[in-house]
């Protein structure tokens, strides 16, 4: 298991690091200078994406070996589901295409994640496909190693 405070003050670390450079690299007349500081905050930007991957992938880690609950049920943003949420067939999840004023939901490694008001699945649609189905595969092909996306979004249950 991962320290997530340490991760945390690194993360911490390395915005002040990066504000701090974005502030000198206005002044800056060397193109050196500048060149060297463009590169020091694109390896900041880099290990911030780690980091923040690192973490996402932790939290569902930790859900899939039983821990169900990471997060208070007081938080607004769940990102693990609770044993007391629904659980939901194939078919059900079909029902939730986000038509006619119905929720959009899709399913992801056995968890239902509602993607009504996500920006990418506009019109309960997203690059082709459709809302009410199973995307794992799908997920791991084109988003491999980018749990933060899923631990964006509210989850809603699990599918059977």
């Amino acid at each position: 298991m991962i320290n997530t405070e340490m991760i945390r003050q690194e993360i911490n670390h390395l915005v002040t690091q990066t504000r701090y450079d974005l502030s000198m690299l206005s002044h800056m007349e060397d193109s050196a200078e500048k060149t060297q500081t463009f590169q020091r905050l694109w390896d900041s930007l880099s290990s911030i994406h780690f980091l923040s991957e690192l973490l996402a992938n932790q939290i569902h880690s930790q859900a899939y070996l039983g821990n169900e609950t990471l997060i208070p049920s007081n938080s607004q943003n769940q990102t693990t589901p609770t044993n007391n949420q629904r659980t939901f067939t194939i078919e059900e999840l079909a029902t939730f295409d986000g038509k006619n004023g119905r929720p959009a939901y899709v399913a992801v490694n056995g968890i239902v994640y509602d993607v009504t008001n996500n920006r990418a699945w506009a019109a309960a649609t997203h690059f082709g496909l459709t809302s009410g189905k199973d995307y794992t595969n799908e997920f791991a092909s084109c988003h491999a190693g980018q749990q933060s996306i899923l631990a964006t979004m509210p989850i809603v249950g699990r599918l059977v």
